[in-house]
């Protein structure tokens, strides 16, 4: 499970620097998004950086987020065959993600 008062800490921490969305975009760019093509880790990220956002000063809800994230990573990603697997296909990366941010790990 992620922690939300690590979460926390770092989103503040970035708030007050550059912003999640840097992070996120290498977190997502460490799990291979880059291969997605468009759109960019980047681009990505400054969605994402809204969830974080929300979980960080609203509802506090870790899991809540990785849905949100997974839904994102879906929806932003290529078509398969002419459909999109369920969004819990997404979820173990969308943990991935989050995790990585939390960590500051990119590798």
């Amino acid at each position: 499970m992620i922690s939300f008062a690590l979460l926390r800490d770092r989103y503040l921490g970035d708030r007050h620097v550059s912003g999640a969305a840097p992070g996120l975009a290498a977190a997502l760019a460490a799990i291979g998004w880059r291969a997605v093509g468009e759109p960019s880790p980047e681009e990505v990220a400054s969605y994402l950086a809204e969830l974080v956002d929300a979980c960080v000063t609203d509802h506090h809800d870790t899991e809540l987020l990785v849905a949100g994230t997974a839904r994102l990573l879906r929806d932003s990603g290529p078509l398969l065959d002419g459909g999109l697997p369920p969004v819990a296909a997404y979820e173990p990366a969308a943990r991935e993600v989050i995790e990585r941010y939390v960590r500051g790990a990119t590798a």
